[in-house]
């Protein structure tokens, strides 16, 4: 991903979750904190910094990340957790590993 692109979906979903706080549209809304939540665990967000970093320099990283984020949020989920494979909650963990990973990627463009 280029510097160009990497900014361009930054600022895009910034405009959209503030636009929908603004307008109190609730379906952006509910999905946002959900994901929010879910970021505060700390296992997906080390989990998140350390894979992303370590694999920085592969050639299909983000491919790659989408996998181990589905793979982290099932380990979370079953092992940490104790919970039941629900598509949900790994649905929204592996989207919290993804911010993570997508922050990582735009803290690195930016220094």
């Amino acid at each position: 991903m280029s510097k160009k692109t990497c900014f361009m979906i930054f600022a895009a979903a910034l405009v959209i979750i503030l636009a929908s706080y603004a307008l109190n549209y609730a379906p952006v809304i509910r999905e946002v904190n959900a994901v929010f939540a879910q970021m505060q665990n700390v296992y997906i967000a080390a989990s998140a910094i350390i894979i992303s970093l370590l694999m920085s320099k592969s050639k299909h990283y983000w491919l790659m990340m989408l996998g181990v984020a589905i793979v982290a949020a099932a380990v979370v989920q079953t092992v940490v957790q104790g919970g039941a494979l629900v598509t949900t909650a790994i649905l929204y963990k592996a989207i919290a590993f993804l911010v993570y990973v997508y922050l990582v990627a735009l803290l690195r463009f930016m220094f």
